[in-house]
């Protein structure tokens, strides 16, 4: 699947210069790419939170767009790095569960283990596989590498389940999955699940309803609403509710749906 679009995300920051390092050995190789940054500011080593903004980053991409994903705790150890397609995108990325959230949008059609080092670059660095593997096979692909050449096909890739939220009756139980750069929560909860007048319990903090924008309340106010990915938020207006709140990944969020609806 050739592509003229390289999507990048990573946890590396942008203090250091390994962005540009992976994006000199993009441009070398294929000149004329157009690659987009979908942020480097993933919390370091923090897979979940890579695979959420990768999942819901995804849809907006062009068609045809090669994610080359690098969140990667464990290189250097021997843990293995995919290549994976769905029907309208590719995907690089290290073996450890980081495109698990994936098919929430669309099925993995096929998996190969990246083998052929013909494609690598001459020195590999064993801390830095984005630049000297991942990168360098990117740039393979988008000139148009035969999918069978990038190695062999591998189905066993490691994975961890989308953690929907269960439901009993007119009460919703959810978790928190992402924290955003302003601190606004980001549960597991979409508005399938919950209605307008839904009551919500989130780190001891009792939110009644859902806003329709971040000005809906005055400042300083926390409250509840759908953010722009689709998931149940929950946030202060021109303050962080994750700080305000001691709320981290993970931490349960209850909802009770109005019957009246």
């Amino acid at each position: 699947m050739k592509t003229k679009c390289i999507a990048l995300l990573s946890d590396f920051g942008t203090f250091d210069p390994f962005v540009a390092a992976m994006k000199g050995v993009l441009l070398s190789k294929a000149p004329g790419l157009s690659i987009i940054d979908i942020t480097h500011q993933i919390p370091p080593q923090d897979i979940k939170t890579a695979a959420f903004y990768l999942m819901a980053a995804m849809p907006y991409m062009p068609k045809r767009t090669l994610f080359l994903a690098v969140v990667d705790p464990t290189v250097g150890t021997g843990r293995g790095i995919i290549w994976a397609r769905t029907e309208n995108y590719q995907f690089i990325a290290p073996d450890n569960g980081l495109i698990s959230w994936v098919e929430q949008k669309e099925k993995i059609k096929e998996a190969r283990f990246i083998s052929n080092s013909s494609l690598f670059m001459e020195s590999i660095s064993s801390t830095f596989h984005g630049r000297d593997i991942m990168a360098p096979v990117a740039a393979a692909i988008a000139k148009g590498l035969p999918e069978k050449k990038i190695g062999p096909v591998f189905s066993e890739y490691r994975r961890f389940p989308f953690p929907h939220p269960e439901k009993a009756g007119n009460r919703i139980t959810g978790q928190v999955i992402a924290i955003d750069h302003f601190g606004n929560v980001v549960t597991n909860i979409k508005r399938s699940y919950i209605n307008a007048r839904a009551v919500f319990n989130i780190s001891d903090r009792m939110l009644k309803g859902i806003k329709l924008t971040y000005a809906s309340v005055p400042e300083g106010e926390a409250m509840a609403l759908m953010g722009s990915f689709g998931f149940l938020e929950f946030s202060v207006r021109n303050g962080s509710f994750a700080r305000a709140f001691e709320v981290k990944i993970g931490s349960p969020v209850e909802a009770i749906v109005s019957l009246d609806e």
